[in-house]
């Protein structure tokens, strides 16, 4: 739950954790690869205290079991032998009571079956719901619910709004388990509770039919299941109002989990019935059901298996956002469950043909017997079934593997071996480059498709002739028309989406020409996965790229398999992450755009009247025609060829910054961040022009998508932004971090670290994009919120950098040959810039980032590298401190910084003599994660701090003493003078180095006694 997702509370988290799993996790969360194939588990720490407790508890429990448990029926009592003639009495005045016995006339007919089953169903229902185990159940679920806390999500440490969108997908992963082990336990109980009891032979006297009581016990079954969601589902409500929100959205509710969800419940409780009648005894019907769900579980690893088709109840996930609702990806869902619908009325059937009913249960006697309770009837709803489930098999079939391409894990592994044997040899050719972009984009949301209607400008920027063009086009689309003027068609290849043009005469160097192309998406039907999200097109919130929708030229790489045990498996050599950083080759392509460097852009986009499209540059006009609003933008300077184009019923605030138009577009349903994020935009253009460049466009823009992806992209002049991710934040305290500003100051970055500044596609080129975007909106943090929020923040992405390097697995690289590893150029490198930034002083460093954009910016090939960066950091840091320039960029270098003792005593003149012990380490690590100690002689920060903090992020009320001091040795005694009562004490106190357990940096300063 929360508790765990929060830096501050992970001890707590660990002893409260009855299984030990958030205990383990928090002793081996950072091993490496190395250290787990080596090291072996300390039983101590969080570990050891988390056994205590539970292992104490539970002896506790089973004792007071043990001493509480009779083996009498009933519980004895004092006076028994009372009770007992008193009882005794009673039957005998019973005995001799005359009876009148009523008139019995025998009635069959389908509305004495119903008001039986109805009645049936009353009786299973109050069975289970009036038994004190299922009230404590519940009461479980709904403690474990309160314990997990707010449904909604926490970064870093915030939480966003507990939106019922939210509230559904927290359900899911709560009460899953909880109500599948019911369902599997009262499934049993309810199938064998007149044979436990000994009343089988009454029950199945009774004038009732064959199909009554096993669908008595599975409606009341699928009742108990719905009984519990609903009130599971209140206490997700309550937890809403806790959290003082009060928008629950019932209907939402209803949708997602009894429409989406409540279904595949349903086929668990049949097939649970089932087993049950199948079965010996209840405990083989319980073995049924568990081996059924670790089937299903290792299903989905089987190649010819993977097929929603196959996999019994279960259907593709129906995607929500709050923008686009559950827009097309209810309807897979739908037709998925009315297969398994028909195919569960199969199964009730041979269910009703092998019910015991009498004294003999053997399987081989039933099996005769269900030939005489096949009777017409159940014939023809068996006819009716295999039709129904043919139908919307053949239905889901001619959508998932007609309409749609359907491929297995294996298919994706042959086909991107297939991809690298056959058009590998493309890589290498001479190919001209796209200079110019003109395009007509129609959005049509409600359809579902978009036609695409544009030109390029190519230019041969190579030093030879080029005769062939080969140009991608991504399968999934649509492919209208292309025209390559004087060209042959020479290979068209629809299954992997290359088009080669032989050219009647070559381009020769520096001359130009123009393509055309006409394109549409359409999405046809749905995908084993559901609907399509991978092309961007919504009903409300469409967001598409040129990656995507538009043509390319050359080879396309990110087809290559990438993981070195599937190259293994296919026959495949290695394959490097990235080409070397010194590679020339590469460095003539950028990682994002390989078949372009800037280009000039023209844009014309239409969408249906009711929403607007956003697209990059300025908006020259907007006008409706035909009854669809168009906007025209262009751009002023060249770009990359890297642009994307949104729709949706935005709503619009502007704002002015000089004379840069800023805009955010965002769904009404969402307005809680907008000025947060206008104000970041704000204060991110002042610090950004003023240190490093100014701004190259006259306007930007944020734009709202739907959350089915988690993340903000920054484009020319354009940031979609996710829902997910900053328009539901809710920035509640006043230690929050503002995390909805930090990633709005980290994407405008961009528009310096990415589109003014880019490095060619070589190891170390997300250094200079990421890692300096992440510098940049970290100052502008500090400027808004002070060091103290700079602490908590960088805590953070040193846990998910140490985290993210136990995960790696392949090598881990020095920051300055980072292969697009997240965890080293976004945690580490925030870590690092801060530090870096520490040492030699904010205005030198911003002076060397300003000087080598003025070198680099808007640079034809080839482009810049780290080591080219890296020299200018290197020029900015004095003599003396060079040595960080190696522990930061070029090793893996971390420390093990840990404040032994500190004391105090008051001089004479009302002063404070504080004595302070610390001990610091320093290892190197290879790319593996093995580490060995080397000498230390840094310089590092001690800090001491006055008076207990009020919030919770604070070291004390005021900063008394912080300065660097040279460690030279594995343990150091300080003494410092301070003018106040210090209260707290350390070493790095702020967290700018990589230290393993940052936690015991500073201590409380005591009193010397």
């Amino acid at each position: 739950g929360h508790i765990a997702q929060n830096l501050e509370y992970q001890l707590l988290s660990g002893f409260l954790d009855p299984l030990g799993g958030e205990a383990f996790s928090s002793i081996t969360k950072y091993w490496t690869p190395a250290q787990k194939n080596t090291w072996i588990l300390p039983y101590s720490g969080s570990i050891l205290y988390n056994r205590i407790l539970w292992i104490s508890l539970s002896l506790i429990l089973l004792f007071n079991s043990y001493i509480r448990f009779q083996f009498s029926v009933e519980k004895p009592l004092l006076f028994k032998h009372k009770k007992k003639a008193k009882t005794e009495r009673l039957i005998a005045k019973e005995a001799i009571t005359k009876l009148t016995l009523p008139h019995v006339t025998q009635q069959f007919s389908m509305a004495l079956y119903l008001k039986q089953f109805l009645n049936s169903v009353v009786v299973e229902l109050q069975s289970v719901i009036k038994s004190r185990s299922f009230i404590v159940i519940c009461l479980m679920g709904v403690l474990l619910n309160f314990i997990l806390g707010s449904p909604g999500n926490v970064i870093y440490g915030t939480k966003t709004f507990p939106v019922t969108a939210l509230a559904v997908k927290a359900f899911y992963g709560r009460f899953q388990i909880l109500l599948t082990i019911v369902i599997i336990i009262y499934a049993g109980e309810m199938i064998w509770r007149e044979r436990q009891l000994k009343l089988d032979g009454l029950y199945d006297s009774q004038p009732i039919p064959d199909w009554l009581p096993m669908m008595a016990k599975l409606t009341a079954l699928v009742g108990v299941a719905a009984l519990m969601m609903l009130v599971f589902m209140v206490s997700m409500m309550l937890l809403q109002v806790i959290e003082g929100y009060y928008h629950f959205e019932f209907l939402l509710y209803l949708k997602g989990l009894f429409l989406v969800w409540f279904p595949e419940l349903v086929f668990f409780c049949v097939l649970a019935i089932l087993f049950n009648v199948v079965a010996a005894n209840k405990y083989i019907g319980h073995m049924l059901m568990g081996g059924y769900i670790a089937f299903q579980l290792l299903m989905p690893g089987v190649s010819s298996m993977e097929h929603y088709l196959y996999r019994f109840g279960f259907a593709p996930p129906a995607r929500y956002s709050d923008m686009n609702g559950y827009g097309h990806f209810v309807s897979p869902s739908i037709w998925f469950f009315s297969y398994w619908g028909w195919i569960s009325i199969l199964l009730l059937i041979i269910g009703h043909l092998l019910w015991v009913r009498g004294a003999e249960d053997r399987l081989k006697i039933r099996l005769k017997s269900s030939i005489q309770r096949f009777t017409k009837p159940v014939a023809a709803i068996t006819g009716f079934a295999l039709i129904g489930a043919v139908l919307c098999g053949s239905y889901i079939y001619y959508n998932t593997n007609v309409l749609n391409v359907y491929k297995t894990r294996r298919d994706i592994l042959e086909y991107g071996t297939e991809h690298e044997l056959i058009y590998q040899h493309i890589k290498n050719m001479p190919q001209p480059r796209i200079t110019d972009v003109t395009c007509e984009v129609d959005i049509y949301p409600d359809e579902r498709r978009v036609d695409v209607r544009g030109a390029y400008v190519f230019k041969n920027k190579t030093n030879g002739p080029v005769d062939t063009i080969y140009l991608w086009i991504n399968p999934e689309m649509t492919v209208n028309e292309v025209r390559v003027p004087g060209s042959l068609l020479e290979k068209e290849d629809r299954i992997f989406g290359y088009y080669s043009y032989k050219l009647k005469s070559p381009m020769m160097p520096s001359d130009d020409l123009r393509m055309s192309f006409n394109i549409s998406a359409l999405d046809s039907g749905f995908t084993n996965e559901g609907a399509n999200v991978r092309n961007g097109i919504f009903y409300n919130g469409a967001f598409i790229t040129n990656k995507t929708l538009f043509p390319h030229i050359g080879y396309m790489d990110n087809f290559d398999l990438s993981d070195p045990n599937a190259r293994k498996k296919m026959g495949l050599p290695p394959k490097e992450r990235m080409a070397a950083v010194d590679d020339i080759d590469a460095r003539m392509t950028l990682p994002f755009a390989n078949d372009s460097d800037r280009v000039s852009f023209d844009a014309t986009v239409s969408t249906s009247s009711d929403q607007i499209a956003v697209a990059p540059g300025l908006l020259q006009k907007e006008w409706m025609e035909h009854g669809r609003r168009y906007f025209h933008y262009t751009v002023k300077n060249p770009i990359w060829n890297f642009y994307a184009f949104l729709s949706a019923k935005y709503l619009v605030k502007r704002e002015k910054w000089n004379d840069v138009d800023i805009e955010i577009y965002y769904d009404k349903k969402h307005p809680y961040n907008i000025e947060r994020m206008i104000d970041a935009c704000k204060k991110s253009l002042d610090y950004y022009t003023a240190n490093f460049s100014p701004y190259q466009h006259k306007q930007l823009r944020i734009v709202e998508f739907p959350g089915y992806a988690n993340y903000a992209q920054s484009f020319p002049t354009t940031i979609p932004y996710s829902e997910s991710i900053g328009f539901i934040a809710r920035i509640k305290e006043a230690d929050d971090i503002d995390y909805v500003f930090y990633v709005t100051a980290h994407e405008v970055a961009h528009q310096w670290w990415a589109h003014q500044v880019a490095g060619g596609a070589v190891q170390g080129v997300t250094l200079m994009s990421e890692t300096l975007a992440q510098y940049s909106a970290l100052m502008v943090m500090e400027k808004e919120y002070g060091k103290d929020h700079m602490r908590k923040f960088l805590k953070y992405e040193l846990d998910q950098y140490l985290r993210g390097r136990a995960r790696e697995r392949r090598n881990e690289k020095p920051l300055l040959l980072v292969e697009n590893q997240q965890y080293l150029h976004y945690n580490k490198g925030s870590v690092v810039m801060y530090a870096l930034k520490d040492y030699v002083g904010e205005e030198n460093l911003n002076r060397a980032l300003a000087d080598y954009i003025k070198t680099v910016a808007y640079q034809e090939p080839p482009y810049t590298n780290s080591p080219e960066f890296l020299s200018y950091i290197k020029k900015a840091t004095p003599e003396s401190l060079q040595y960080i320039i190696e522990d930061m960029f070029e090793t893996i270098t971390l420390y093990d910084n840990k404040s032994i003792d500190a004391t105090y005593t008051k001089t004479q003149d009302g002063k404070y003599r504080v004595l302070l012990k610390v001990a610091s380490k320093k290892f190197r690590a290879d790319e593996l994660g093995n580490e060995s100690e080397i000498p230390i002689n840094d310089w590092m920060d001690v800090g001491i701090f006055s008076g207990q903090p009020e919030g919770k992020i604070a070291l004390g009320k005021k900063e008394l003493y912080l300065k660097k001091h040279r460690l030279t040795q594995p343990q150091t005694e300080i003494e410092i003078i301070v003018d106040e009562e210090p209260y707290r004490a350390g070493i790095d106190p702020y967290n700018k180095l990589i230290d393993k357990i940052s936690n015991d940096n500073t201590i409380v300063v005591k009193e010397m006694s």
